[in-house]
């Protein structure tokens, strides 16, 4: 299986670097590790996470943290991580949720 980030999910882990590195380098190293791996493991195992709160998603907690990974399986070959959200933000946004 092949894993991508969307766009959305690549600057949701570039703004929680900004926010995360001037209060703990070492945090952020540790943060990142989790991230990376609990990704690696959805290759294997692509069921892993719950169904989504949005149709046709999926969502896995990242091990000892408060975020939440946000994928989809547009087909066999292919798991496309879509967001890296913290479980404090509003998830799905209103005008997601206001589109089903």
């Amino acid at each position: 299986m092949h894993i991508r980030l969307s766009a959305d999910a690549e600057a949701d882990l570039e703004r929680l670097a900004e926010w995360v590195r001037p209060r703990s380098p070492q945090g952020l190293d540790r943060l990142l590790t989790a991230i990376f791996t609990t990704i690696a493991q959805l290759e294997g195992f692509p069921l892993l996470g719950k169904e989504g709160r949005v149709d046709g998603t999926r969502e896995l907690v990242v091990p000892r943290t408060s975020l939440i990974l946000i994928y989809t399986l547009p087909d066999a070959y292919h798991l496309d991580v879509e967001r890296v959200l913290d479980a404090r933000q509003k998830y799905p946004p209103e005008d997601e949720s206001a589109a089903e």
